[in-house]
């Protein structure tokens, strides 16, 4: 059990390192036998069963509270801390509470004490992690008050001469912080009298143990006679808690009182999502049924590519992603990689799956990578690091799952990124493999409930449009792979991608397909003319104004070639005779514009018809 293994190795240290620090997962709560404890809690019984009669508890909000008779203070006159005296010596009184809120008068108490003969005394720091600057650079106050603290530490000789085990353990200093970068690199790094424990996130069984704990305090629907520990589920349910904490077990137990009685799928969905309902539960059947027939209305050309689509996301549907591993439920639903020439579908096709699964396009949430190709501008994605220019914003990748946690990463033209900045994938292998991402202000965002794409361009300006699709897929295929291995040398990321996730895009090869992107091309401008001018727009033969397109388009080029052409022949032309005519437009409205194809003078004709 990670947690016990931590504390039971800081009850190793404490005494034998003059300081401990213990950074991770302080704020939660613990277990301390059959009580559930904070960490002060928690340390003040070790600290009690190792023999410290005096301990003392510090913040710079509270001050210092603890049993604390014969500790020698410091005169508020005397910062300096000069050397105590055993005639100024109180040990007549009751133990004492005082308040030192001034860091350096607290350390100042530290360095009085910490090395006095026949006297034992543990020392708790909390809240260290606001104690000092977080820019690295410390101000005056500040290093006064770690020579303070660096002098108690360090400057006496070590005890070496033991009559008894109980004579083992010196007085100690521990220091609690949520972040070990915000304490001064110099006060543990290369330091022997300075030890680090890390408190994690509940493991597994100390999840379970939560859960039981609570058992009586979830309301969630069970079967009649049955209890949480019992429930056919329960091994669910706690691998649903991975990286909880324990305060976070028991705010979900809170919630559940607050609600209408749920199942805990739907528990677990609201605390996490702010959702009762899972999008991908709540998929019609049927629509699945004719996924492929609704992603090529609007991709055309790619029925490989959309079968494996359906693949992905049938298997995602039915709750058998990642099944086979023990953390199946943090996985992505899905990982694609498209690769294929420029435009032929592989971006359109992401934003299309999106609007399938989510009912929105904006659920596609794309980035660039080519902006991500300078160096260190991977901290773009998870924020900048602490005393940085950025910090509190966050990244943008970490952020915008945050907000659409149900949604299509899409990753475009992964290459861009990889080739000047390596160091960008290693984000990718720690959303592949852990389907989380710790951004920069040690917040933690979740993978699972999205399908990651990569598309890239790799070969295609090598790989002929020539041959039979098969022929010309296994080039693409082969062409990542190379990539992968030889020219990168991540072999490690395409083993997290998956070789069969690779989805080859095709050429535009047949005439039909380029003829029905070009008029699928076409709705969006006269639904645009319709809303903005109310006019109809229609052409005098449609057939014959997308010839004239393709005409002036190069296929091979893929449908933004076509998308290119409307823009130069229909935009261009459709804007200067709107123009022309804006005084007579409120005229018109209701009327239909006529487009027509002048072969002759090379140019399209505009006609208003009643």
């Amino acid at each position: 059990m990670a947690l016990e293994t931590a504390f039971t190795r800081l009850q190793r240290e404490i005494g034998i390192k003059r300081c401990v620090i213990i950074d991770g997962n302080v704020d939660d709560v613990y277990f301390e036998k059959n009580r559930i404890v904070t960490l002060e809690s928690k340390l003040a019984v070790i600290l009690k069963n190792l023999g410290y009669e005096d301990t003392v508890f510090w913040d710079r909000i509270y001050g210092a509270k603890g049993a604390m008779e014969q500790l020698s203070l410091v005169d508020e006159a005397n910062l300096e801390g000069d050397a105590y005296d055993d005639e100024e010596d109180d040990t007549s009184g009751e133990p004492t509470e005082i308040s030192l809120n001034d860091p350096t008068q607290m350390f100042n108490v530290i360095l009085r004490n910490l090395n006095r003969p026949n006297h034992k005394y543990a020392f708790v720091l909390n809240w260290a992690n606001y104690l000092f600057s977080s820019s690295g650079t410390l101000s005056e106050e500040e290093r006064k008050q770690m020579t303070l603290l660096g002098k108690a530490i360090n400057e006496q000789t070590p005890k070496y001469y033991f009559s008894s085990r109980e004579e083992v353990n010196e007085s100690v200093v521990i220091i609690i912080t949520a972040k070990l970068s915000m304490l001064p690199i110099s006060l543990y790094q290369g330091n022997p009298e300075v030890s680090v424990v890390n408190l994690s996130k509940p493991d597994r069984l100390e999840r379970q143990a939560m859960l039981e704990k609570l058992q009586d305090s979830f309301n969630v629907t069970l079967k009649p006679g049955e209890t949480l520990p019992k429930a056919e589920n329960f091994q669910q349910y706690v691998d649903m808690l991975d990286d909880f904490s324990n305060r976070e077990i028991i705010q979900l137990a809170k919630l559940s009182m607050k609600e209408q009685k749920m199942s805990f799928d739907k528990l677990f969905l609201l605390f996490k999502y702010g959702e009762k309902e899972n999008p991908w539960e709540k998929l019609d059947y049927q629509a699945l049924k004719n996924i492929e027939k609704t992603l090529s209305e609007r991709v055309v050309g790619q029925e490989e590519a959309i079968s494996r689509i359906r693949q992905v996301v049938i298997k995602a549907y039915m709750g058998l992603t990642g099944i086979h591993k023990t953390s199946s439920r943090s996985m992505p639903k899905g990982v694609l990689f498209f690769v294929g020439p420029t435009g032929v579908g592989k971006t359109e096709l992401s934003k299309a799956l999106a609007k399938f699964l989510f009912g929105d396009e904006q659920a596609c949430i794309r980035f660039d990578m080519s902006e991500y190709s300078q160096p260190n501008s991977d901290q773009k994605l998870i924020g900048a690091p602490p005393g940085y220019v950025g910090y509190e914003e966050g990244g943008q990748l970490t952020n915008a799952i945050r907000e659409k946690p149900f949604s299509i990463i899409l990753f475009d033209e992964i290459e861009k990124a990889a080739e000047n900045n390596p160091r960008i994938l290693d984000i990718f292998l720690q959303i592949l493999e852990d389907g989380r991402l710790t951004d920069s202000k040690g917040e933690t965002v979740y993978f699972s409930e999205s399908i990651i794409i990569f598309t890239s361009n790799l070969g295609a300006s090598e790989i002929r449009n020539s041959g039979s699709r098969e022929e010309i897929a296994q080039q693409f295929l082969e062409k990542v792979k190379s990539y992968f291995n030889q020219e990168i040398k991540r072999p490690e990321l395409l083993g997290r991608i998956g070789y069969h996730n690779i989805v080859p895009f095709n050429f535009i090869n047949d005439p039909a397909f380029s003829r029905r992107i070009a008029s699928s091309k076409l709705l969006p401008i006269k639904k645009g003319i319709a809303e903005k001018y109310k006019l109809n727009l229609q052409f005098e033969s449609e057939p014959e104004f997308i010839d004239y397109v393709l005409n002036a388009s190069d296929t091979n080029k893929g449908g933004r070639d076509i998308l290119n052409a409307i823009n130069d022949i229909l935009l261009d032309e459709l804007a200067l005779f709107l123009f022309e005519n804006k005084d007579d437009l409120r005229a018109y409205r209701g009327s239909q514009l006529i487009v027509s194809v002048n072969k002759k003078a090379g140019k399209l004709e505009f006609e208003f018809e009643d």
